[in-house]
């Protein structure tokens, strides 16, 4: 497989307003058109406030994608029903996962933790637990050092450099060691709504535009369509998520 597509929607905020309807017309297009690998929830699927009658009507929705389903867990999420409710609903396996699809490896990195807890201080600014560390380095030894890798979590790696203020990985710098040497070609987050990019060492570092908002006139309903091929990234974006296109060189 020299084609791996990813659809992706990042910070739905379902409750207090409905965003069914925008996150149906996402399904009908990755269904109808685009027809891809795998689609990614990447976070805040819930608003705030929210509860488990929010989670259960939208994932209602999002679950009709006919390609697997997967989710990286956001600030909202774990503190509308916390993150083990919010698994059982959704039914995710694994906080953090990766897969190989094609020559392309996809890793889910879970940045929502608090320092103090599972559900306690995740919030502007994320953090990646010690345990998880240790299963992305077990993860990375199993590959050729060539393998493209592409990364997806809540939190915007990068973010300081995209944009400004609070919202960052806490330990972002820990991840980036562990990730250098490694043919990482890209990273994409959501969490701050306006959307960036960056690149930084040739790795291209992509903050997505949030689909929902829990102001109406700020709902823009949008998503991305990632393809990539081993000399290509593009991303096509659906309402004002920008389009990117790069050319991927095999420096590493």
């Amino acid at each position: 497989m020299d084609v791996v597509k990813i659809g992706v929607v990042t910070d739905v905020h379902q409750g207090p307003l409905d965003i069914s309807p925008y996150l149906r017309r996402f399904v009908d297009d990755m269904n109808e058109n685009f027809h891809p690998d795998i689609v990614i929830d990447l976070g805040d699927f819930l608003g705030y406030p929210a509860g488990e009658k929010e989670l259960k009507l939208i994932n209602t929705v999002f679950s009709e994608c006919e390609a697997p389903c997967y989710h990286t867990l956001g600030n909202h999420d774990v503190a509308s029903v916390g993150r083990q409710r919010f698994k059982e609903i959704t039914r995710v396996k694994d906080y953090w996962t990766s897969m190989t699809i094609g020559f392309l490896h996809v890793i889910m990195l879970d940045g929502a933790w608090g320092r103090w807890g599972p559900d306690i201080g995740a919030g502007p600014s994320g953090h990646i637990i010690k345990e998880e560390l240790e299963w992305l380095k077990r993860d990375l030894e199993g590959l050729p050092e060539d393998q493209p890798i592409i990364i997806f979590c809540h939190y915007p790696i990068g973010y300081p450099r995209i944009l400004t203020g609070e919202g960052a990985l806490d330990n972002e710098d820990e991840l980036m060691r562990i990730l250098r040497g490694y043919n990482l070609i890209a990273t994409f987050g959501g969490h701050h709504h306006y959307g960036g990019y960056k690149e930084i060492d040739g790795v291209h570092h992509i903050c997505l535009y949030s689909m929902g908002w829990w102001v109406e006139e700020k709902i823009t309903g949008s998503y991305a369509k990632i393809t990539v091929t081993p000399d290509r990234l593009i991303v096509d974006g659906e309402g004002s998520q920008i389009d990117y296109g790069f050319r991927l060189d095999h420096r590493r």
